[in-house]
């Protein structure tokens, strides 16, 4: 789960989820950490794609919280946890929108552009039609990249980069080496907790090392705050 804070825009992407549990990830700990952080409302919330570590606890924040929009990218009609989220989002009067690529919100001298999906041809991989968005703060940039594998990324065309929100939680499978040459991130986190994996993989960790990135983990370091320029 990522939180953005800008001024006159609040983003958050995922809401985690707990797999074969009916823990209540939203409602009894993203709900509370946004609460604690002083967030009383949302503009945007993102749910990347359908996986239940991802989105399920979307519905937790929609019915604790008024949100502007819930951003999707494929509308699946045979997944029940995303058929729960979007229910819920009609229950509250959320609206709904299917973003593709080049769709972006403004605030000031921020921007927030949705790099993929890029349209109507789906992927039977649910990591592949992840929503992707770039971060742009003036002359700072990020990427946060979902579950998108390397195949993908490599499509983004990205540029330099800041900080990049390593995808799926450092599976071997993604940030690969054409990205990491392509966009030189000075930093990358990756959003990973105990798991039976291997995320983060060793080798995901050792291309970082050999592109001089620096590596923060949420399993090593707990809740990463970053300050936006």
């Amino acid at each position: 789960s990522t939180l953005l804070r800008l001024p006159g825009l609040t983003v958050l992407i995922d809401a985690g989820g707990s797999v074969g549990s009916d823990y209540d990830v939203g409602g009894r700990t993203v709900v509370p950490a946004l609460r604690a952080l002083g967030v009383r409302k949302l503009d945007v919330v993102i749910a990347t794609h359908a996986d239940t570590d991802h989105i399920e606890g979307v519905g937790g924040v929609l019915r604790a919280l008024p949100v502007g929009e819930l951003w999707i990218g494929q509308r699946k009609t045979d997944d029940p946890v995303l058929t729960a989220v979007l229910a819920e989002a009609q229950v509250r009067g959320v609206p709904v929108r299917e973003v593709r690529r080049g769709d972006r919100v403004q605030a000031g001298r921020a921007a927030l552009t949705v790099l993929w999906p890029p349209g109507n041809v789906w992927s039977t991989e649910d990591n592949d039609n992840s929503v992707a968005v770039r971060l742009d703060v003036g002359d700072w940039r990020a990427a946060f990249l979902g579950d998108l594998p390397a195949h993908t990324e490599e499509a983004l065309n990205l540029g330099p980069l800041n900080l990049l929100k390593v995808a799926h939680h450092g599976s071997r499978h993604s940030t690969g080496a054409a990205l990491l040459a392509g966009t030189r991130p000075a930093d990358a986190v990756i959003s990973v907790g105990r798991n039976t994996y291997g995320h983060p993989h060793p080798d995901v960790l050792a291309r970082l090392a050999a592109a001089n990135t620096r590596t923060w983990r949420t399993d090593q370091s707990g809740t990463i705050t970053w300050p936006l320029p």
